[in-house]
This record gives structure tokens, sequence and C-alpha cells, in this order.
């Protein structure tokens, strides 16, 4: 029997996490048109940071003296800091805070790390440039036993298991959802403002923006920095809910899930982003309920990548401009308008 109440919750707190996701990458690609191939490694970098520092900050509020290897004994230290979270809401929070913002912060840096490249490369170079360095990030963390316990991952300990039952599993949703609709606005309000103009004409047409004044430069560093926070945090509250965190998580095939949700939706529109993140779930946790009742020679979990990689390429070739198009701008021109007294006279009207 499925659980009906566990099967929204996690619906809602993935909704969340892919909802930052997909806004981080609309800000980058639909509105800059930045390909950040990459996107894993901040999403990872958030994760990191959790798996680096909550199991160690939490051992250190709660007195308790570690012994043994980091990466054989986090999972049974992470246990013992939830319990002791259970009564010590305040701590729990604070690790949450103290871990958000050292994510965001090193999510930035990365991003503007990442910036340089994206001043110099071709669309397609940049893109395989950031492919690598999201590679590159992932090993370091599957090897590097210390930072989050190399190839055996590292636990995560419960920040809300102060809460009772049942109502643990429904403010990790809040929890995802209160960041996400964070996250939709500040992609909402850049794009409709005199910023996000700006992002698109030097999208449409780059030279003409710098002949105008805009510096390129800055621009691609602002809109890299802040996508790569926001990618950050998405990483955080999914390290959180799933309890631990594993390298090998991170690979390609994420990045790849999120641009399709950003072109499924209409690359370009805020509201794209909505839309996107809604059908992959809906597409991804029907296939997960219906894998058992389906007989395939080989693992149907690459029948489901094959699937939404099918879709890409439909959308691509059919439909392009995604579910919701991207939106015209309001032409404003100089002409010959009708004021209140009746006469006419020359001056900006809609």
């Amino acid at each position: 029997m499925i659980n009906l109440f566990l099967l929204l919750v996690d619906i809602g707190t993935m909704y969340g996490v892919f909802l930052i996701l997909s806004a981080s990458m609309e800000l980058e690609y639909g509105e800059l048109g930045i390909p950040n191939f990459g996107k894993v490694m901040f999403f990872a970098a958030g994760a990191f940071a959790v798996g680096a520092l909550a199991v160690r900050l939490g051992t250190w509020l709660a007195g308790i003296q570690w012994q043994g290897e980091f990466k054989t004994k986090s999972i049974l230290y992470s246990t013992a800091v939830s319990n002791y979270f259970a009564t010590h809401p305040l701590q729990a929070l604070l690790v949450f805070a103290v871990t958000l913002v050292v994510a965001a912060v090193f999510g930035a840096i990365l991003g503007i790390v990442a910036s340089y490249p994206a001043i110099r490369l071709r669309e397609d170079y940049l893109a395989i440039t950031l492919i690598a360095a999201g590679e590159l990030f992932r090993i370091f963390g599957r090897n590097y036993d210390p930072f989050i316990g190399g190839t055996m991952g590292v636990g995560v300990p419960d920040i809300l298991a102060w809460m009772p039952p049942g109502t643990k599993e429904a403010g990790y949703i809040a929890l995802s959802l209160s960041f996400a609709a964070a996250s939709w606005l500040i992609l909402y309000r850049l794009s409709t403002s005199p910023f996000g103009r700006a992002l698109r004409a030097i999208r449409d047409e780059e030279l003409a923006a710098a002949t105008l004044g805009k510096d390129i430069v800055k621009y691609r560093m602002k809109v890299l920095a802040l996508g790569s926070a926001m990618a950050a945090v998405a990483g955080v509250i999914y390290a959180y809910y799933m309890g631990s965190v594993l390298a090998d998580d991170f690979n390609p095939l994420k990045t790849f899930l999120v641009v399709l949700m950003v072109v499924l939706g209409g690359s370009g529109n805020p509201y794209g982003t909505l839309v996107g993140v809604a059908v992959y779930i809906f597409l991804d946790r029907t296939l997960a309920l219906l894998k058992h009742y389906i007989i395939l020679p080989f693992d149907i979990n690459y029948a489901a990548m094959l699937f939404f990689g099918v879709i890409l390429l439909l959308v691509l070739m059919y439909r392009p401009e995604g579910i919701i198009p991207e939106r015209p701008l309001l032409t404003i021109r100089a002409k010959f308008c009708r004021t209140k007294e009746g006469k006419l006279e020359k001056r900006l009207c809609k």
C-alpha cells in the first residue's frame, strides 16, 4: 500500500527544490542566455556544505566528543545530534541558519569564479567547461574522505526532530515551498524590471547591448553569482530532507533534468518554471508508481531517462518555445495622443 501522506510530502518537498533550481537556471539561461550545464556543481555546493558542517556543528553544540574517522562515524553521530535537536530546537535552527548562509556564500563564490570562462568562451565551449567543472567537484567530494565522507557519504542530522511526528514532514514541505516561493519571486521581479530587460537585450544581441553602454561582464557575474547561490540553497534543503549527502548523487543527469523543466515550461518566461517543474514531478512520480507493473529487459530507471530524453527532443522539435512561451515586451513609441482636455500632443504612450 502506498502511504498517501508520505507521497504528498515527497512531491511537495521535491517540487520546491526543483523549482529553486529551475528558477536559477531560468535566470541564467532563459533571461541571459548562459547555458549553465554545470548547474549540478552549485546544487552540490549547498549539499556538501551541509554534509561537511551540520553534524560537526551539532556535536560541538551538544558537547559530544568525536571518536573515530569522519566517514565511518558520521551517520552514528548524526543520529545522536538528531536526538539532541529533539529537545533543543533553537540549536537545530542555528545549525540550519549557519549552513544555509555558508552554502549561499560558497555557491555565489563558485558562480563568480564560473563567470570568468563565461566572459571569454562561446556558448558551446562554456557548456563543456561547466560540465567538466561539475564533474571535478563531484570527484573531489567522492575521494576526499574528510570533506563529506568520500564514497560512504555523510549523515545529516534532522533539524526538525523537535517537531511532533506528522507535523515534521509538513515542516519540510513548508520549508521547501517557502524558499521556492522566495526564489521565484526574485526571478519574477528581476525579469519584469529594467535589469531583466537588459539581460534579454544581452541575450538577443550582445554587441548592440554593449554599444548602448551595458557592461556585459558585470551582468554575467551578477547573474551567475545569484543563480549559483539559489542553487546552493536548493542543495541545503535537499540534503536536510534526504538525511544524508552522497557525492555520486550529484551527477550531470541532475543538470539535464533542470534543463528539461525550463525548456518544457518555456524558456524566457518565469511562469514556465512553475509549469515545467509540475509536469516533470507528475511524470516522474507516475513512472515511479508504475515501474513495478512494467516488465522490460533492462532497468526501468533507464527507461525513465529515455522517456524524458524523448520528451525533450520532441519539445525542441515541435514546440521550442515551451508550454508557456516568452511574452514579447510591450512596445512604447512616441506618437500623437489625445489628452484629457481633447488636445493632441506628441508624447510617450502605449
